[in-house]
């Protein structure tokens, strides 16, 4: 009997202790492995980088192609420090000439910067010299530590609902859409682990609460609220948690613990919210106006008079407060508009400018919707070598993410939302009328989900309330991090059910999948010939002259844009669709091919050859928003015979493989935009391979 109880004991013993020590450790390498086996990864700059390397005195080490390229190796600026304790004390220093903010983000990259200078004294390297694998470590840390967690939570469940939790877990929160973060000076990898240990320390609070516990749950929700300063109003919210907590128990120490940490975690959080400095508030107040309410807006001008603002800016609508200075048509530094914009609105205005035009706010949410297809922002680069490459490595989730497509398809999530809403409304009046609500846990755990379900709608709107349309895509990466720990929840819902259940919900997830790519074909034709075989065309559109626009079925071949700029006239790509391809074409052929004139966007360095428009054309990557504002961007119209997609077409445009598309990416004259074979619209330098789809206009019978 002692025997059989000593075997039960070490069985649990390692059940209960030793399995989630070895998941985590699992997703430790794993994660490490991601960023450091073979190629090194991470993400490239898109400007955000510079107030955090300046404030905290870091440098690149070569800034060539920073935008665009990852940068692995950096340096720190130590006042001239020549041993390992003048080294330490001067890494631990912030630049107090920046108009700093507090964040806990800068006491990660403070710690790092000191296994920095550990490393170099121990090897004999520069000082000076920062590798910021020392920060991305730091954060696989506390993913390893969240997971640790979360697999400690379900140590009591069956081996399979283990197995389900590890292997989804390292499926989906181990994907490289999520670990490219971890290598770079943005906030998203501190926001992303916090919110896992968030996550982890809330469950394990709800089986066997304890101070540590709720300790774990309230320095993560301070490291959250820190990590973007936006999560500081969510994060207020989340922390009245604390009241269900403190319940839980009736020993008079645990509620005192629990009382302290929540107090001063809220304390914290406010002393952020304090420390915003001025020009971040105006930025992104700018942007959700001019490029959020008055963005493509029928009447700007009364728009801004119900926010209270002259009228006579109306003519700031669509642009944004990262342009070039001789893109605004007025001065927007002056101490009149600081006086007639800046001092007038408040996001409130803009909240409730929203509440009272409910068709535009929903009109905004659906894009913000679709822009939370990618997990990573798919304007920053990911390789070390190559400009604009986006890697492959361990990114099975995300690409099966976007293929999913109802993850981040407005009408699916919007519905899912109202009626989650509507069912939590319902348990909470039901609840409440019927006085069922007796143990303290289950309290906690319907207050946990009020606060999660809010968070949703929070974190959709948000974005959208707070800075409009501008570099909406990296914005929703908090949106899509909680939409994809809601479908990992059902995920483990559906695999640990009895088979009949698993398999009827597998098949009724696989047909409403299939449901979005269900397309009526459109007719085709055979007309010239290449590399001796017939060319196959769609029918894109029929003009009333009997001409056909037609687009090559397949990619007609797979090449380079040019070898130097994105210049459409100049590049070797038009002169190839305009000669060489054709040369398998009879002359009979040639003669049906009518020459065309194309809108295309001129990138802002060839703004002068414009013939109209007044700004660049605004980069975005979902193909119903595509062609935003490309009739006021800088265009020019060359005249082809063949040619490439144009943005026009990109909406209805079927995909089987990358392809160029005629858009410069305007920001520079290297970059091409092309159409990704997820459907999106991305772009990478001139001198990368995309697949080549032709382009004509066919003069019938």
């Amino acid at each position: 009997m002692n025997r059989d109880k000593k075997k039960k004991s070490i069985s649990g013993v390692i059940k209960g202790r030793i399995i989630p020590i070895l998941g985590a450790l699992a997703v430790f390498f794993i994660s490490l492995s991601v960023l450091y086996y073979g190629d090194n990864v991470g993400l490239s700059d898109n400007g955000d980088f510079r107030r955090v390397l300046l404030t905290n005195n870091i440098e690149y080490a070569d800034s060539a192609d920073h935008y665009y390229l990852f940068k692995q190796d950096y340096v720190m600026e130590l006042n001239g420090a020549d041993n390992i304790f003048k080294a330490a004390y001067e890494a631990w220093q912030s630049n107090e000439a920046e108009d700093i903010y507090s964040s806990p983000h800068f006491l990660i990259i403070k710690i790092s910067k000191e296994l920095n200078v550990i490393a170099n004294a121990l090897t004999g390297r520069d000082l000076t010299q920062y590798n910021i694998a020392y920060m991305a470590v730091l954060y696989i840390f506390m993913l390893s530590v969240a997971a640790w967690v979360i697999f400690t939570f379900f140590a009591d469940a069956k081996i399979r609902v283990q197995l389900s939790v590890f292997l989804l877990f390292i499926f989906m929160f181990c994907d490289a859409g999520y670990l490219l973060y971890f290598n770079s000076f943005y906030g998203e990898p501190l926001q992303y682990t916090a919110l896992m240990m968030l996550v982890a320390f809330g469950m394990l609070i709800y089986k066997r609460p304890s101070v540590p516990k709720a300790i774990g749950f309230f320095v993560s929700l301070y490291f959250f609220a820190g990590a973007k300063l936006a999560n500081i109003p969510y994060s207020l919210i989340a922390a009245t948690l604390a009241i269900l907590i403190v319940i839980m128990r009736k020993d008079a120490l645990f509620k005192l613990g629990v009382a302290a940490s929540a107090l001063i975690c809220i304390i914290s959080i406010a002393g952020l919210y304090s420390s915003i400095p001025d020009w971040m508030n105006k930025d992104t107040t700018y942007q959700a106006v001019f490029f959020g309410i008055a963005k493509e807006s029928k009447d700007p001008a009364a728009d801004l008079r119900e926010l209270g603002v002259d009228e006579k800016y109306a003519v700031l609508a669509n642009t944004h407060a990262y342009m070039e200075e001789d893109e605004y048509p007025i001065d927007v530094n002056s101490e009149e508009f600081e006086r007639d914009f800046y001092d007038v609105v408040s996001k409130t205005d803009i909240a409730a400018f929203y509440l009272r035009h409910p068709v535009r706010l929903l009109n905004e949410l659906s894009k913000a919707i679709e822009n939370s297809a990618y997990i990573r922002p798919p304007a920053a680069g990911n390789s070390a070598s190559v400009p604009m490459e986006l890697t492959d490595k361990r990114s099975e989730w995300s690409h099966l993410r976007a293929a999913l497509r109802f993850l981040y398809e407005p009408w699916v999530i919007l519905a899912a939302f109202i009626c989650i809403t509507a069912y939590m409304v319902f348990m909470n009046i039901f609840y409440i009328h019927n006085h069922k609500i007796e143990s303290p846990e289950r309290k906690y755990m319907i207050c946990a989900l009020d606060i999660l379900i809010l968070g949703l709608w929070i974190n959709l709107a948000l974005p959208v309330l707070c800075n409009g349309e501008a570099d909406l895509a990296k914005h929703m990466f908090l949106f899509t991090n909680c939409i994809d720990i809601l479908f990992f929840v059902c995920l483990i819902g559906i695999i640990t059910a009895p088979f009949k259940r698993f398999a009827a919900s597998a098949a009724a997830l696989a047909v409403f999948t299939g449901l979005f790519y269900i397309r009526l074909p459109k007719a085709t034709m055979e007309f010239g010939r290449l590399n001796g075989k017939p060319i196959v065309w769609r029918i894109e559109e029929r003009y009333n002259d009997g001409s056909m626009l037609l687009v090559s079925r397949d990619c007609v071949g797979v090449m380079p844009f040019d070898e130097s700029g994105n210049d459409w006239e100049e590049s070797d790509l038009r002169r190839w669709l305009n000669s060489g391809f054709l040369s398998e074409f009879s002359a009979a052929e040639r003669k049906r091919i009518m020459r065309v004139s194309n809108e295309v966007p001129l990138p802002y360095s060839l703004r002068d050859r414009a013939v109209a428009g007044d700004h660049s054309h605004y980069w975005n990557f979902t193909r119903s928003s595509v062609a935003d504002l490309s009739k006021t961007a800088y265009h020019y119209y060359p005249e082809d015979s063949v040619f490439l997609p144009t943005l026009e077409m990109m909406e209805d445009l079927d995909v089987s493989e990358p392809y160029w598309i005629m858009c410069p990416y305007t920001s520079n004259d290297y970059m091409q935009r092309f159409m990704n074979s997820d459907g999106f619209i991305l772009h990478t330098d001139v001198k990368n391979e995309k697949g080549v789809r032709a382009v004509i206009r066919y003069i019938g019978e």
